[in-house]
């Protein structure tokens, strides 16, 4: 897939450019005027490649599209001004048949927990015809609501094969040769009684080395645990009846790490006995990188790779009813980090920001550094009394020192501390406290 061709460098550009994702979110939160046009039209800088993508893209907020790509425009015949006008119902591309399905899955955003959710429904096109979709729902809270980040694909090709292979069996050989997705048979001792022309492409080997073999005899050379989940399925499918879909990550591959979802039914004979099962194995690597994205940007600020102000609260609020105290917050100012921006350069203000980053390393692993606004940074560290954080200020002025002695340009930090000894006092106030000591 075209992100599996990015270099390096083409990735972190992709990635710098949402690193104010958090910040321009928490400032619709202040703006009272913002409409929800605006809203959409920021999501979409949210995701510039999205329109290079195979996957439909879609953000829900308050029960409306606010954003879709050009992809689900061509899935379900629309255009994206249609969808996200105010006075559509998101529910006219679902399928009367699926509309309970949706709305019981969308109702988990009210608990307010960033959830991802995984689902197939039938959906309705713009002029009234059925395909089947299968959804990845990423639900992030913000303070001001949920918006629901969506991946969606056509998955009707494959549901016809599904049917396909139970009617059609005489000439199944020939079917399974004609599809692109990869398809396999294996009986109730895990050997490959079956495969079509994609399953022997993607694994490198041809029919004849595959039929009568198992995994480990094509990969003997993988350790037997490595495989273990992919026999369990398989043993969950045969035992049961049931069809199952799981994960098994395929190392052999020239194209490095490859995530297979390996969708499983029971096969059965004319009697209706369960004599092995048929894998439908659907290459999702993209999908799962794009998720591991969404998850890294909702927790951490991409430009210093330090956690983000809505993780660092998070912390504050679990600790605050923990065990951990005394407990000392440490916050930590980049001096005239505008006027670097406005006269050197934003690059030359991002340098700093690193550099800051870098600097704030000598924490513990228990502790919590953070950025927490624009110039700003914290710390938060849990069992550490007021003599703890100070001591902490000073190694952070020794460090910053022997940075500056690398460098042409100097890095101005300003510190400040604030501890809580016992349970009973909001850490938020803490921060606030920390944060008007800055020198």
């Amino acid at each position: 897939m075209n992100s599996m061709r990015k270099t390096k460098k083409q990735l972190i550009e992709e990635l710098d450019s949402l690193k104010e994702r958090v910040l321009e979110l928490e400032a619709l939160e202040k703006a009272s005027g913002q409409s929800k046009k605006e809203f959409g039209e920021k999501i979409g800088r949210y995701f510039p490649q999205v329109e290079h993508m195979d996957e439909a893209i879609y953000v829900i907020f308050d029960r409306k599209y606010e954003f879709v790509n050009n992809q689900f425009a061509k899935l379900f015949d629309v255009t994206p001004d249609e969808v996200c006008s105010p006075e559509f119902d998101p529910m006219k591309l679902v399928a009367p048949e699926s509309r309970k399905l949706v709305t019981n899955k969308y109702k988990l955003s009210s608990s307010g927990e960033f959830m991802t959710q995984q689902f197939e429904f039938t959906a309705m096109k713009n002029d009234g015809s059925r395909i089947e979709c299968e959804t990845f729902i990423l639900l992030i809270p913000y303070k001001w609501g949920v918006a629901i980040h969506g991946m969606l694909r056509n998955i009707s090709v494959r549901k016809r094969i599904d049917e396909e292979l139970q009617r059609n069996r005489s000439d199944l050989q020939i079917v399974l040769n004609s599809i692109p997705t990869s398809i396999y048979y294996m009986d109730t001792n895990h050997r490959f009684i079956q495969a079509n022309k994609a399953f022997c492409k993607s694994i490198g080997f041809p029919m004849e080395s595959i039929i009568g073999k198992t995994l480990t005899d094509i990969f003997p050379n993988l350790p037997t645990e490595q495989l273990s989940h992919f026999y369990e399925t398989n043993n969950a499918v045969l035992n049961t009846g049931n069809p199952k879909r799981g994960f098994i990550e395929v190392l052999p591959s020239i194209r490095g790490r490859r995530w297979i979802q390996n969708d499983r039914i029971p096969y059965v004979d004319e009697k209706g006995k369960i004599i092995g099962l048929i894998c439908i194995a659907i290459d999702i690597s993209e999908l799962r990188e794009t998720e591991e994205k969404l998850w890294y940007l909702s927790f951490h600020d991409v430009l210093t790779g330090l956690y983000n102000r809505t993780y660092f609260e998070e912390e504050l609020y679990r600790l605050e009813n923990g065990r951990q105290f005394p407990i000392s917050v440490i916050t930590v100012k980049i001096d005239n980090l505008q006027k670097i921006n406005i006269h050197e350069g934003i690059a030359a203000g991002n340098e700093l920001l690193r550099r800051t980053a870098k600097i704030l390393k000598i924490f513990r692993t228990e502790d919590v550094t953070a950025r927490i606004s624009g110039d700003k940074f914290a710390i938060l560290l849990p069992t550490a009394d007021k003599s703890i954080g100070e001591e902490a200020i000073l190694r952070l002025g020794k460090t910053l020192e022997s940075n500056n002695k690398h460098h042409k340009v100097p890095l101005n930090l300003s510190f400040g501390a604030a501890t809580v000894r016992q349970k009973g006092r909001s850490l938020i106030n803490v921060l606030k406290e920390a944060e008007a000591a800055i020198a």
